[in-house]
């Protein structure tokens, strides 16, 4: 008998050792019970490895193992140089880890109905790098693990219970999430990097439950674990609302879970996250704001002065405004420093603006911060660092409701009838068209039929006043907050403060009217009339 070519009806084993073992077809090769054969190289098998003892891998490199789709009762893995699988296998009994981990490339690993995995943790589980699943035949009930991680440094184990039709339930990992569940460009923030593909024998008739666990370090950037769940790809896209979305469980590694699972159709992907794997709902207003318009040199585009002088901050300064309070998945917006460069053309960024979504009863039920370009329209950014032509209120969904603009010293807008919004489209809604596009025509006529809303709300509550109260009089904001009181002689350049209210980076209370914020206050926005004189937003 030599080592590497066995060929022969029976043989019964109780201890050996292979360098290689490799099974012809029409082989028998059987491991009685309580017995051990240890392999310290590759494993080829043409037939299935029968009896009850144990095939012990334990190799000093990494062994490649191609069982040709035929079965093994027991294995254990105690090869710290790793297991790679060069064909499908099926365990019949148990498989053990000790040491290592089984890479499955692009062939599935078959657990029958009885057999059992133990021994799997964060250093010893199944590199899911190719095609291959790993697949527990007859799920039912009982929860499984599956150890699983896309290369060998993330370890991501997805739980998965069959509350539906027994069936075989087939699992492998992937790096990274996708716009479109396995393409489209990867998210660059908000999501755990990993995903899971997850597919049944027998299409239809599952509910799954399923628990997904990740570390701290497999979190993107602005990753909220206190709301967030687990999306499912349905081909249209994400489908997570916000009604889904929880604290995460653990103190690292960190678990959240979903249930009443039915689809497991285009390819079963599942990912964990919060706005980018949210369903998405559309709406594109179109606004221009009076301070970044006065002055303009081009007719129907707004000034981006703030943008040139670089004082645009990449976070959202509405977090930091106690009046604007976040809803739904909104709040810790963040842009790349990017999104600022110069396009030279109307796309290019004025400001962040504060976006509302509205039930027909008029309560808030969403928020958004985004960012208004020179033309007017408002513009969202994705989970990839993209800009995209829409605000999405993601985690809400389809319905009929009311959009309102608000700004940081301006007083808002809001659309004068319910808009209609879906999932996967958006007609521009246009403010500046008219004033009666805004609920009571509440905007600045700036002449040649464009709109704006109203500027000068230094104190960011919806109206603008030059007299009264200190809490409500904008005067008092841009002389005594913003300018210590100076009325002479002073002003701040490149700066970004709601003091600023003709936009322009820099802040006068004197001087000559295209740079003296008090003259635009006063008379731009009030027409000269210094008391008894406010305009405020109707909602």
């Amino acid at each position: 008998m030599k080592r590497n070519f066995l060929l022969f009806s029976l043989a019964f084993l109780s201890a050996s050792t292979y360098a290689q073992l490799n099974i012809q077809s029409g082989a028998t090769f059987f491991i009685q019970g309580g017995a051990t054969v240890t392999v310290q190289g590759d494993v080829t098998s043409n037939a299935d490895i029968q009896g009850t003892g144990l095939l012990l891998l334990k190799g000093s490199s990494l062994q490649t193992v191609n069982m040709n789709g035929f079965s093994v009762q027991n294995v254990q893995i105690d090869n710290t140089n790793n297991i790679a699988l060069a064909g499908s296998a099926t365990i019949g009994t148990s498989l053990v880890f000790t040491n290592g981990k089984v890479q499955l490339n692009n062939f599935d690993l078959n657990l029958a109905s009885a057999a059992t995995l133990s021994g799997f943790d964060n250093t010893r589980y199944f590199v899911t790098n190719g095609t291959g699943r790993l697949v527990k035949n007859s799920l039912g009930v009982t929860p499984f693990v599956y150890p699983v991680g896309f290369d060998a440094s993330s370890y991501n184990p997805l739980t998965v219970t069959q509350n539906g039709t027994v069936d075989n339930i087939g699992v492998r990992c992937l790096q990274r999430v996708f716009q479109n569940g396995t393409s489209g460009s990867a998210f660059v923030k908000e999501v755990v990097d990993a995903s899971w593909a997850v597919t049944e024998a027998v299409a239809g008739g599952s509910n799954l439950a399923m628990t997904s666990s990740w570390n701290g370090t497999d979190e993107l950037p602005g990753f909220n674990r206190n709301k967030t769940g687990i999306s499912y790809y349905d081909g249209v896209g994400w489908d997570m609302t916000n009604a889904q979305t929880a604290a995460a469980t653990g103190t690292g590694p960190y678990t959240i879970s979903r249930s009443n699972i039915s689809n497991l159709a285009n390819g079963g992907i599942f990912a964990v996250g919060t706005r980018p794997v949210l369903i998405t709902l559309q709406a594109a207003p179109r606004i221009y704001l009076q301070g970044a318009y006065v002055n303009t040199p081009i007719a129907g585009l707004m000034r981006d002065d703030l943008r040139a002088l670089g004082v645009i901050p990449t976070s959202s300064p509405y977090d930091t405004i106690s009046i604007f309070t976040n809803s739904g998945s909104g709040g810790g917006e963040t842009v790349p420093s990017s999104i600022f460069s110069a396009t030279g053309t109307g796309n290019d960024i004025v400001d962040w603006v504060w976006a509302q979504l509205h039930n027909p009863d008029g309560s808030i039920r969403a928020t958004r911060a985004v960012l208004v370009e020179r033309d007017g329209d408002v513009v969202d950014i994705d989970g990839t660092n993209t800009k995209i032509p829409f605000v999405n209120f993601a985690g809400e969904v389809a319905g009929n409701y009311y959009v309102s603009i608000r700004h940081r010293n301006h007083v808002g807008v809001r659309t004068a009838s319910l808009l209609s919004l879906s999932r996967t489209s958006s007609s521009i809604y246009d403010f500046t068209s008219d004033a009666s596009q805004a609920l009571n025509s509440i905007q600045a006529n700036l002449g040649g039929g464009r709109f704006a809303l109203y500027g000068a709300d230094g104190q960011a509550n919806g109206s603008t006043r030059y007299t009264g109260p200190s809490a409500i009089n904008d005067n008092f904001y841009l002389l005594t907050v913003t300018l210590g009181g100076n009325r002479t002689n002073t002003s701040l350049n490149g700066v970004y403060t709601r003091g600023d209210y003709n936009m322009n980076g820099s802040v006068r209370y004197t001087g000559p009217s295209a740079i003296n914020d008090n003259f635009f206050l006063l008379t731009t926005v009030l027409g000269g009339n210094r008391t008894n004189t406010s305009i405020t937003q109707p909602f």
